[in-house]
């Protein structure tokens, strides 16, 4: 839906958007109720309100049929569970980039797809890992260190760093499993940084099914991500074009996970496989 579309339809819904933003008490009573059905003084317990103020905000909520009464318990209506899950997603969304907010602010989100930042949500337990003066590689040495702590790795990368080349080198070695999409130019300078003997050994580790590498067109990513079995690590190239190596968003949460999972999969529905010869 475009942007034209929703300010078609947003006559139609605008009460109800200022209904629902403008009291707290309403948005804490649906999102309790949304957690499972209450009474009065379960809701009165763990909102820390009066009972005549909760109760005045139910008779609201009921008369909009976004929650009804079943004898002395009260339940979101299929509407109000409809409302509160999407409310429930803004509320994290909301979370993510404030907290986060450097790491969103001046950088290039369109290689994120639309389907993608409607998820946002699930990078809610996420942290920025960020470089400073004082240790201006601990963007890197942190990444390294969750490398090594996995057994799978799944990486999208528009950008070259000679160093990546031998860490993964070594995991390999060490029977971790790496799937890995790069642009035409990332692989083409990754070919000519290998020698004969390593590209034998990747050869062998390809047919033995224990590597993959993808290309993708330059044009296809802007943005750089590893997911592996334990974490996910983010990056995101500035506005003004430059990869940010100074700071990373990392998550061990399994929704994370699962995000950076299905944008992979995402990115290597665009991918050609590369087949490494012997």
């Amino acid at each position: 839906m475009t942007l034209n579309n929703v300010l078609d339809i947003y006559d139609d819904v605008k009460d109800d958007l200022k209904f629902l933003s403008m009291s707290v008490v309403r948005t804490k009573i649906m999102l309790s109720l949304n957690e499972g059905d209450c009474k009065l003084n379960d809701l009165k317990k763990g909102l820390d309100l009066d009972s005549s103020a909760i109760k005045h905000v139910l008779n609201d909520l009921e008369e909009r049929n976004f929650v009804f009464k079943n004898g002395d318990v009260y339940s979101l209506s299929e509407k109000g569970i409809i409302i509160c899950t999407k409310l429930a997603e803004l509320i994290k969304t909301l979370s993510v980039v404030k907290k986060n907010e450097k790491f969103w602010l001046k950088h290039d989100i369109t290689s994120i797809p639309p389907e993608f930042l409607l998820r946002l949500g699930e990078l809610e337990r996420s942290c920025l890992v960020e470089s400073e003066l004082t240790d201006i590689l601990k963007t890197f040495e942190n990444f390294k260190e969750l490398l090594h702590k996995s057994e799978v790795i799944k990486g999208v990368s528009p950008i070259f760093k000679p160093e990546f080349i031998e860490e993964f080198k070594t995991l390999l070695e060490n029977d971790v499993y790496v799937e890995l999409i790069l642009t035409n130019k990332i692989m083409s300078k990754t070919m000519r940084s290998i020698d004969a003997g390593t590209l034998i050994k990747l050869g062998k580790l390809f047919l033995q099914n224990k590597l993959k590498i993808w290309k993708i067109k330059e044009e296809e990513v802007n943005v750089a991500f590893t997911v592996t079995d334990t974490t996910l690590s983010l990056g995101l190239f500035s506005t003004n074009g430059e990869y940010d190596l100074s700071r990373d968003l990392v998550s061990d949460d399994p929704k994370a996970i699962q995000w950076g999972n299905d944008l992979f999969d995402y990115y290597k529905g665009k991918a050609e496989l590369f087949k490494i010869g012997l």
